[in-house]
C-alpha cells in the first residue's frame, strides 16, 4: 500500500477483501445488494436555498439534506458533512452505512441530495456538476447561520463545533472544488477525506467508456437520465424533447449535451479540466483544509493513476495532504470481513484530527 509513512491511524491496517466480494468488480457492485438504513431519530430535513446557476440570485431553487443527531441526550463530538457520487442520493446505502458509523460514534452528520438529486430532485431546475461550488458553500454557510449557534443538539458555549466533510467518488470532487473555490481567509471545513475520487475527470470519463465496462455506463446514465425526466428540469425547460434524452447513451453524452452547457462551459473537454481539481490543487493547495483521498488500484470506474501522480507531485505537503492507495477494493468497495474498510479509516482519522487539536 502506497502510504505516508507519519500517516498513522488506529486500525488502519492493510485492506484484505472479504469473501465472496474478491476482485474490483465484486468489490464495487456489492452495496447493491444490501438493504437501505433507517433514518435516525432523531433527524430534521432542511431545505436550502441556492442561487441559480451562473447568478447572484436566487430565483425559488433549493438543495434538500437531512441533518440527523446520535441518539444520546449529549452534544455531538462534531458535525460530517456527507456527499454522494453521480447518479446517487442520500438514499444510497454507501452513503447511509459511513453516517451510521458517525452517528455511532457520537458525531451529527448532514447528508446532502447535491441539486436536482435523489428527493430534492423536484426543488431544482438544474442539476449537479463536479464543480458545484457554490452549492455545497450556500449549504455550509446555512449550516452555520442557521444550526451551529442555535440548535440545542449543536451548541457547545456558542464555538462552533469541529465540521469535516465525507465525499463517495464524485462527492469528493465536489468538495475539494469547493474548498479551492471558496473565497473566505478561513477554511471551508476543518478536514476533508474523499473515497474513490476522481481527480481527473477525463481519464474517468475515458476509463468508464471502455468496453469491459459498458453495463457499468448503461446502469449510471440510465439514473442519470431518470434523474432528469423526474425533475423540474424535465417539465419546465427546454429539455423537455424526449428526442435529446433519447439520445443520449455515454456519460460523456450527457455531461455534453446538458451538464456543460447548463454550468457555462463552452464544452466538454472544456468543463472535464476546468472541474478537475488536479489541475487546481498543485498550485492552490494553502486553501485545501487537512485533506485524506483514499483510492483503489482495481477500481473499475475512476482511475487511480491521476491520484497517483497527484500524491507524487505533492510530496513537499504530506502534512496537508494525505493518501491511501490500496492494492484492492474496487469503487466505493473496500468491504472486509469487518466491515467497510475505507468507513473505519475516515472515522479513525477524524477521530485522530480532533485529538491533535
Amino acid at each position: 500500500m502506497e502510504q505516508n509513512n507519519k500517516f498513522k491511524i488506529p486500525q488502519s491496517n492493510e485492506f484484505k477483501e472479504s469473501f465472496p466480494w474478491i476482485g474490483g468488480d465484486l468489490q464495487t457492485i456489492r452495496d447493491s445488494f444490501c438493504l437501505n438504513f433507517k433514518f435516525s431519530e432523531n433527524t430534521e430535513k432542511i431545505l436550502v436555498p441556492v442561487n441559480n446557476i451562473n447568478s447572484n440570485q436566487h430565483k425559488g431553487e433549493f438543495i434538500l439534506g437531512y441533518l440527523e443527531f446520535p441518539n444520546k441526550n449529549k452534544i455531538p463530538k462534531g458535525l460530517i458533512f456527507l456527499t454522494h457520487g453521480l447518479g446517487g442520493s442520500t438514499k444510497r446505502y454507501g452513503l447511509r452505512r459511513i453516517a451510521k458509523i458517525f452517528l455511532d460514534d457520537g458525531f451529527a452528520i448532514f447528508k446532502l441530495n447535491l441539486r436536482g438529486a435523489g428527493s430534492g430532485r423536484y426543488l431544482s431546475k438544474n442539476n449537479y456538476s463536479a464543480r458545484c461550488s457554490n452549492d455545497i458553500i450556500s449549504a455550509v454557510d446555512f449550516l452555520k447561520n442557521n444550526y451551529f449557534l442555535n440548535s440545542k443538539n449543536l451548541k457547545n458555549n456558542n464555538f462552533l463545533p469541529p465540521f469535516f466533510a465525507v465525499g463517495l467518488s464524485l462527492g469528493g470532487t465536489i468538495l475539494l472544488n469547493a474548498c479551492l473555490d471558496y473565497k473566505k481567509k478561513d477554511k471551508l471545513f476543518d478536514g476533508i477525506a474523499c473515497v474513490s475520487t476522481p481527480v481527473d475527470l477525463l481519464s474517468s470519463s475515458k476509463c468508464i467508456e471502455k468496453s469491459r465496462n459498458y453495463f457499468y455506463q448503461k446502469w449510471l446514465i440510465n439514473r442519470l437520465k431518470k434523474q432528469v425526466i423526474k425533475s423540474s428540469l424535465y417539465e419546465n425547460s427546454n429539455f423537455k424533447n424526449k428526442e435529446l434524452i433519447n439520445k443520449i447513451k455515454t456519460i460523456k453524452e450527457f455531461d455534453k449535451y446538458l451538464t456543460a452547457p447548463m454550468w457555462g462551459y463552452s464544452s466538454v473537454d472544456d468543463y472535464y479540466f476546468k472541474a478537475s481539481p488536479i489541475h487546481r490543487i498543485k498550485n492552490e493547495i494553502s486553501k485545501l483544509p487537512a485533506t485524506l483521498l483514499i483510492h483503489a488500484k482495481d477500481d473499475p470506474w475512476v482511475p487511480y493513476k491521476p491520484t497517483l501522480e497527484l500524491k507524487n507531485s505533492l510530496k513537499d505537503f504530506k502534512n496537508c495532504i494525505q493518501f491511501l492507495i490500496s492494492e484492492k477494493g474496487g469503487h466505493n468497495g473496500f468491504h472486509s470481513p469487518k466491515g467497510c474498510w475505507s468507513d473505519e479509516v475516515v472515522k479513525n482519522w477524524i477521530n485522530l484530527s480532533l485529538n491533535n487539536k
